[in-house]
């Protein structure tokens, strides 16, 4: 979709609120710099009041770009640059954290992330993407 053009009009003033009360008479840009990321539009609305009378109005409205990606094309984009590493330490006798620790990835479905687990005189040590 192009900026300033008939289609995103039409959308930018279906996204406006409190057209419905009223008539809307005309509708069109108003030019703003591109690097802005500001979308200002001129509406022209028309309501009936008592006697027979209409009064017409002029508004402007901003709406402003955002621009965001997916998680997906973020993980592409990023291309392995953030990594955590994990290393639990346990000096207790019994395995019972250890196995905690194992029961949370498993709930949370965290275990495909973990890349290889390597085990160490102060315990199991695995990286996560």
């Amino acid at each position: 979709m192009d900026f300033e053009s008939a289609e995103l009009l039409t959308l930018c003033v279906k996204r406006v609120r409190g057209l419905k009360r009223t008539h809307l008479v005309d509708a069109s840009w108003i030019w703003t710099e591109p690097h802005s990321r500001r979308l200002k539009l001129r509406l022209t609305v028309s309501q009936e009041v008592g006697g027979g009378a209409a009064l017409q109005q002029d508004l402007v409205v901003e709406f402003v770009v955002r621009t965001r990606n997916c998680d997906a094309c973020n993980k592409v984009a990023a291309k392995d640059t953030w990594q955590a590493k994990v290393q639990v330490r346990q000096r207790a006798e019994h395995p019972r954290t250890l196995l905690a620790l194992e029961q949370q990835l498993l709930r949370h479905k965290l275990v495909g992330d973990v890349i290889d687990v390597k085990k160490s005189a102060e315990g199991p040590f695995f990286p996560l993407p």
